[in-house]
């Protein structure tokens, strides 16, 4: 166990997997395809089925139809126990009435593991989440950071070839919550383990995920790496959910460029050649341009409607000549803080051409 948690790490197919409640289909033929010591985010809003994904993964709910794959293995039709899935639940699901070392050693006696093994895996798991020592202690006693911890130590103990998470994190205050990010995505690469994490936080999937894949109806819309769906999103339902961005419809010119309310904005990717677009405009990639000359590329103007002073940063809101309405950020230093204007007062800002983004309506 002092070697490395994870044994002979495998990856995950899911094939065809579909879910009905009667005439609701909760998950409609979803494929996905996971690497071997890859983490992936399931991420989507709620009602999207991603939990429902989750459940079959772990053997909670039977799949209508389809196969779920642990390396070779068909594990469909198995039992949660013998899928050899570590699970990290949302609210821990930690034993109150026992401590540490009997509730990190849970599944060993679940499994009926050889007694004598005990104490190595139990200082190996507690030393991979920083927790040597904590064996005696009682559950009230340790914090949500801990709590968290000892739950990732009891679905790492008996060495699973895949560890689910269930939003684990979002019982956390924020700081604690960036803290423990870090940390997964640092357990992640010590483990070399397969790892999938449900979650609706875009930020904490985009901070720890190798691939994250989108949810919405039941459906996977998009399943990328976290750059490539913040800058290439499939569709105005991806842009709208990943990042802080303002989706603006658009009219098609030709392959390269758009027209918005009158103003011919250039784009360095391919236009899609659908009927209804939409610009893609991320706050933190929209620049002021106070000295910015007539037939600057992507010039846009308009008024100042609000500021937020938001600690890191400043949040500016403007409404352009035609009504469209934007924000961009610029950092609070002394630079962000010369471009601020007053409400009512006229700013431009500009798109760069590999920033303007387009996509079709989602389906």
């Amino acid at each position: 166990m002092s070697r490395t948690i994870a044994r002979d790490t495998v990856g995950v197919s899911i094939r065809a997997a579909s879910k009905f409640y009667g005439s609701f289909r909760a998950l409609d033929e979803t494929n996905l395809e996971v690497a071997p010591g890859e983490f992936v985010s399931i991420l989507g809003p709620s009602g999207s089925g991603k939990t429902t994904l989750l459940g079959i993964l772990g053997g909670f709910v039977q799949p209508t139809s389809g196969s779920i794959f642990l390396g070779q293995r068909d594990i469909t039709l198995e039992p949660p126990h013998k899928r050899d899935i570590g699970i990290v639940f949302q609210n821990y699901a930690l034993f109150p009435h026992m401590n540490v070392a009997d509730n990190v050693t849970f599944p060993l006696r679940a499994r009926r593991m050889p007694k004598s093994e005990w104490p190595a895996r139990l200082k190996a798991a507690l030393d991979m989440v920083e927790l040597g020592g904590f064996g005696e202690r009682k559950i009230h006693e340790l914090s949500g950071g801990q709590r968290q911890r000892v739950a990732l130590a009891r679905a790492m103990i008996f060495e699973p070839r895949l560890i689910l998470m269930d939003e684990p994190l979002s019982a956390l205050d924020k700081q604690l919550r960036e803290t423990m990010q870090i940390e997964l995505k640092h357990l992640h690469r010590k483990l070399a383990a397969t790892m999938i994490y449900v979650t609706h936080d875009q930020r904490e999937a985009l901070t720890m995920s190798d691939r994250i894949a989108i949810m919405n109806k039941g459906r996977l819309v998009q399943v990328d790496t976290p750059e490539r769906l913040h800058d290439n999103p499939a569709d105005s339902f991806v842009a709208g959910f990943i990042g802080e961005a303002t989706l603006l419809p658009v009219r098609r010119v030709d392959d390269r460029s758009v027209d918005l309310d009158g103003t011919r904005l250039v784009c360095a990717r391919a236009v899609p050649n659908d009927a209804e677009l939409f610009l893609v405009v991320h706050s933190e990639k929209l620049t002021a341009a106070p000295d910015a000359v007539p037939g600057t590329p992507n010039l846009l103007s308009g008024v100042v409607t609000e500021t937020l002073y938001q600690g890191e940063s400043i949040r500016i809101f403007l409404e352009l000549d035609r009504g469209a309405r934007l924000s961009l950020r610029v950092p609070s230093n002394h630079q962000g803080r010369s471009l601020l204007k007053a409400p009512g007062e006229r700013i431009a800002v500009a798109i760069h051409p590999d920033d303007t983004i387009v996509v079709p309506q989602a389906r």
